[in-house]
């Protein structure tokens, strides 16, 4: 298990370092413009070319293995955070504008490969647990450092300023590189070009595989109506009294805290309980949970509805991500994975550009999470069996 969780210690890190990054960039957004439509397109313009490279990073994954893709792209991060950080110290009135941006658009691109690569190559690390409880580990390390990340972010801000968050994030890239590049992964799992599968359209064996069919679109409606109500985290804070960066951190460790505790129960239950029924009827707790913080309007329903929507969404993860394992072959993960992450980022793009639009996050957000709800029945009432992959 020790490699396993020098694994899960590489990523884990360069998590950290973006939980500092996310307070340090919405921070520096919502005191300078106080507007969820500038929000709304930093972050558009940022996952607009992820989408991109996300297309093609399934080739790149399974041609190459995921981990020269990690190790690369660690490294790359870590420079254009480590400019983006020179920037905001020296020349602080570029940001966000111009060069900044190039920047913060980079990181976005660059970083959209790291899900479909540290996913698939989770069945090839050594010493590996069983799936299930691989993903939890998997998500519970991204939930700690989702909490670490924004708290230890909102005190190095509110004392030293925003280039400083994004210097630690660079610095975390540049260690999570060195920690992955002394990971061991199965013998006879590098890949190469003259053994890549081909025969296989990605998309189209989406398209015919109904529970992955099924399980990427509920996921997109997820993020519909998760981006949305993301953006309206940083302008809720903005509105509480002396709450500042460290408030702004507090409101991202409580959601992934959520996270965290979700991630400690789910492996215990996930063989003992109906888990497509349970991952489809999650999102009405999700939802609630968001109506709490964005409509509560006292910092103690907010947090409570935070803290809630973190709680719900890895019942959704672990038990969906089990399914796609358990469903896709082997040589083509990584092309499956991304072809997730491209549906997963294209339906966030669709909810950013949607507020980047009409500048109005409220009735947004109260239609894509009706639309979520809706499907989320739909999918109730025809899961085909209680167990297993198959009843999603």
């Amino acid at each position: 298990m020790n490699n396993f969780f020098l694994f899960i210690g590489s990523e884990f890190t360069s998590s950290v370092g973006n939980g500092v990054y996310r307070v340090a960039l919405n921070w520096a957004l919502v005191t300078r413009y106080d507007s969820a439509r500038v929000l709304a397109l930093v972050q558009f313009l940022s996952l607009l070319f992820g989408a991109v490279v996300q297309w093609r990073s399934g080739n790149l994954i399974d041609r190459y293995h995921g981990k020269r893709v990690l190790v690369t792209i660690d490294f790359v991060l870590g420079l254009v955070a480590a400019g983006l950080s020179w920037l905001a110290l020296n020349r602080p009135d570029e940001y966000p504008p111009l060069l900044s941006l190039f920047f913060i658009m980079t990181l976005g691109a660059i970083g959209a490969a790291v899900e479909p690569a540290f996913f698939s190559m989770m069945t090839t690390v050594r010493q590996r647990p069983a799936n299930t409880t691989a993903n939890s580990w998997m998500l519970g390390s991204y939930a700690v450092s989702g909490i670490l990340g924004p708290v230890f972010g909102g005190i190095l801000i509110q004392a030293s300023g925003v280039w400083m968050g994004f210097a630690v994030d660079a610095l975390s890239f540049f260690i999570g590189a060195a920690l992955m590049t002394r990971v061991a992964v199965d013998v006879g799992s590098e890949r190469h070009e003259k053994n890549l599968y081909t025969g296989q359209n990605p998309w189209l064996w989406t398209w015919r595989a109904v529970v992955v069919r099924r399980i990427f679109t509920f996921e997109a409606f997820a993020n519909l109506a998760v981006a949305t109500f993301m953006i309206g985290l940083p302008l809720i804070v903005s509105h509480i009294p002396n709450a500042g960066a460290l408030g702004l951190g507090f409101f991202y460790g409580s959601f992934y805290l959520g996270v965290f505790t979700a991630t400690v129960i789910v492996p215990r239950w996930a063989q003992k309980i109906p888990q497509a029924a349970v991952a489809y009827s999650s999102p009405f707790a999700i939802v609630l949970g968001m109506f709490l913080a964005l409509y509560g309007h006292h910092v103690g329903l907010a947090v409570t509805g935070v803290f809630l929507t973190g709680f719900g969404l890895p019942w959704i993860d672990v038990l969906t991500r089990g399914a796609v394992l358990e469903s896709v072959p082997q040589h083509l993960l990584g092309r499956i994975t991304a072809v997730g992450s491209v549906v997963s980022t294209v339906s966030k793009l669709i909810a950013l550009a949607m507020i980047a639009a009409w500048g109005a996050l409220d009735p947004i957000w109260v239609m894509l999470a009706s639309a979520w709800l809706a499907f989320s029945a739909y999918l109730l009432t025809t899961s085909r069996t209680s167990h297993g992959s198959v009843s999603f």
